[in-house]
């Protein structure tokens, strides 16, 4: 999985819209002078605005690495080095030094 960094503008974008949008439905229930009982039109716009924003985060979330991050967390695995065969990093001894003698080295020799 790539991590595209042209979609982590959107993500933060979308966070910062859910603060929006869940301070404006604060505001309105803090203020609102409603009976006890009712909630009032804006209340519920704004509550199902709150949803589908999360729900959008939530998505671009998840398409930007927590899939893999959850995987990595659940089965305590590497990431980075997942699925990539022949990575010295993960143990893989490789050819050998190509600079170095082939026989033993010998004094004087």
């Amino acid at each position: 999985m790539v991590i595209d960094p042209a979609l982590d503008i959107w993500v933060w974008a979308t966070a910062a819209l859910l603060l929006v949008v869940m301070g404006a439905r604060a505001w309105v229930v803090e203020t609102g002078r409603g009976q006890l009982g009712r909630t009032p039109a804006t209340v519920r716009v704004l509550t199902g605005s709150t949803v589908a924003v999360l729900a959008v985060l939530a998505g671009l979330l998840v398409m930007q690495g927590g899939a893999q991050l959850t995987e990595a967390l659940l089965t305590g695995t590497d990431p980075a080095t997942a699925g990539e065969q022949g990575d010295p990093a993960v143990g893989d001894p490789g050819p050998g030094d190509p600079a170095a003698p082939d026989g033993p080295a010998t004094p004087g020799g």
